[in-house]
């Protein structure tokens, strides 16, 4: 900054705190700030009495005046950054566009690796084509030819306790009777339990 600018920063910064300028504080303010540029100086200014109550100080508005210059610098590398990239994307071409090479190498790895588990990889889709399955199969299903709907289902056996037994397998000597008897025929019997003849 020259001397103007100098005068008029110190002006803008005491005129919005409504103070009155030292004397002999714009030859400290020149030795102090002459490398800032004017503008980002004006900023800095400008940002500290919109935030602060009390009257900056030159390192203060040297230090947001080189907060400043960092922002500008990020974002004229962000833009160009985003330049270089739309650039490259407007001649890249279609990004599922692969080379050969490329293409042979995901061949070579997917014929060298395993066949994978469908249940364990994905189990929710593997239990709903069960489910689907079972509900078609159930949808279209034909009834059974053999079902006759007058056959009344096999009554289980239950010991009576009327008197005198009515079958055989109620009486406990015709039950032991009987399996002595198909143990002999199977050859299964031990000598001394055979039966009486």
């Amino acid at each position: 900054m020259n001397a103007e600018e100098i005068e008029a920063l110190i002006t803008i910064v005491y005129t919005a705190y409504d103070r009155p300028k030292p004397d002999g504080l714009d030859d400290i303010w020149y030795a102090a700030m002459a490398d800032v540029p004017f503008d980002v100086a004006r900023l800095a200014a400008i940002h500290l009495i919109q935030t602060s109550t009390f009257v900056p100080k030159v390192a203060e508005l040297r230090t947001r005046a080189a907060e400043l210059v960092r922002e500008r610098r990020r974002a004229l590398r962000e833009a160009e950054e985003q330049r270089a990239l739309e650039q490259y994307a407007t001649g890249a071409g279609p990004l599922t566009d692969r080379s050969a090479e490329i293409q042979a190498f995901v061949g070579r790895v997917r014929g060298a690796l395993p066949e994978g588990d469908r249940e364990a990889l994905m189990p929710r889709t593997v239990a709903w084509e069960r489910e689907h399955r079972a509900a078609r199969r159930q949808a279209e299903a034909v009834p059974n030819p053999a079902y006759d709907p007058s056959m009344q289902p096999v009554r289980e056996w239950t010991a009576s306790r009327s008197e005198p037994a009515g079958e055989w397998w109620e009486d406990e000597a015709a039950r032991e009777r009987h399996a002595k008897t198909l143990l002999a025929e199977a050859g299964r019997l031990r000598p001394s339990n055979r039966p009486a003849s």
